[in-house]
């Protein structure tokens, strides 16, 4: 085995897959060095991809770049190489951080916490069919229940011996604290115009399948995304909070946002909503078949993952359950199941301080989980390179 340069970067490509909070990929690699033994690899953040006002604290900014980075090792180990070590310098926008891969023959011995958090042998062994395979669907998920209590137990066994836990949250504490935290999201203009930044609603849009929330994956149809590209006005915020409760799903969507707007005082007015969009929300809110509605009855599993409350924890750390994060996300996937993640949980401050009364501990990642009961459109991603 040689590193190359080539082969260094068709390892980029593959990391590109890795998840992050609005599909920002706020991830900016490059090669430092390459010899036929030994490459060295920078990688930071974007300024322009951060989330300053949703992730104030840039704890969904450092699980994503863990994410990218076990991304990274994981498509190494199946070129032949190992990712010798993982160092971890700055916070937010300046967060910097160095890996290093070889060839088996030229690895060292690793050092302490730059060894890879998650090679321990209870984990399934990944590759890059994984990595590209694992998505995140936003449509209704059913909830499998053999599958997940399977999937399950190898991630609790895996992590046993770290700091984090997964937790399952019951279903009706969890829809009260998700209307709750769409009201903080929804209701908190900056943070609800940094939403509507990277949400992509116009298929024409040049930017829709480069990054962000597509209308295709938010599962929002095509009247439902006519609406969405009105919200931000201070009119409609009545309806913003019925249409965010229901958390942005397709049908519900258009029926609840119509029953709110109703009740507000602007929907008194007739010319408040163009009469054919009005027409249309409510053509897709007849169109819910019976089946969708049974679907929703049998809600998903809903996990919260968590530390131990400290003062701070280090970008180090986040970046290290940011790698763990991932390979519980691909165990899941590995058994047929899927996730929908929900970082508003413990990104509003009042939610997350009830959820971590709760846990007895800090939440740092919050998902449903279940197996897809629709095709899964894919996330659009930057061109390489």
């Amino acid at each position: 085995m040689t590193l190359t340069t080539a082969l260094v970067e068709s390892l980029f490509t593959v990391a590109a897959s890795a998840p992050s909070a609005h599909n920002t990929q706020p991830w900016v690699p490059e090669i430092t060095r390459c010899t036929p033994a030994v490459a060295e690899v920078r990688v930071g953040a974007d300024p322009a991809r951060l989330l300053p006002h949703g992730d104030p604290r840039s704890e969904d900014l450092h699980l994503s770049m863990g994410c990218w980075v076990e991304s990274l090792a994981t498509a190494a180990a199946e070129a032949g190489l190992r990712t010798e070590s993982v160092t971890v310098r700055g916070r937010g926008p300046t967060v910097d951080i160095r890996v290093r891969l070889a060839t088996a023959e030229s690895v060292a011995h690793p050092t302490a916490r730059d060894s890879a958090p998650t090679d321990g042998s209870a984990w399934p062994v990944f590759g890059t069919v994984d990595l590209r395979h694992r998505q995140v669907d936003r449509g209704p998920l059913d909830r499998a229940e053999a599958r997940f209590a399977e999937a399950a137990a190898i991630c609790r066994s895996a992590i046993a011996d770290t700091a984090v836990d997964l937790v399952e949250v019951p279903d009706r504490a969890w829809r009260a604290w998700l209307r709750r935290a769409a009201l903080h999201s929804f209701g908190d203009r900056p943070v609800f115009a940094e939403t509507l930044r990277w949400l992509r609603l116009d298929p024409a849009d040049p930017r829709y399948h480069r990054d962000g929330l597509t209308a295709e994956c938010l599962r929002v149809p095509a009247a439902g995304a006519r609406a969405a590209a009105l919200l931000d006005h201070v009119w409609l915020r009545s309806w913003i909070v019925g249409l965010t409760s229901v958390g942005l799903r397709p049908f519900a969507l258009a029926d609840s946002a119509l029953r709110s707007f109703a009740k507000s005082d602007q929907g008194a007015r007739p010319a408040a909503l163009p009469r054919s969009l009005r027409a249309g929300l409510r053509a897709t809110s007849a169109a819910q078949p019976a089946s969708a509605v049974r679907r929703e009855r049998r809600h998903p599993h809903h996990l919260v993952l968590s530390v131990p409350e400290r003062p701070t924890l280090s970008a180090a750390d986040e970046v290290d359950v940011g790698r763990i994060l991932l390979r519980i996300w691909l165990t899941l996937d590995r058994h047929g199941l899927r996730v929908d993640a929900h970082s508003e949980l413990k990104n509003s401050p009042t939610v997350r301080r009830e959820l971590a009364t709760f846990l007895h501990r800090r939440p740092i990642a919050a998902f449903s989980v279940g197996a897809s009961t629709t095709p899964v459109p894919r996330a659009p991603r930057l061109p390489s390179g």
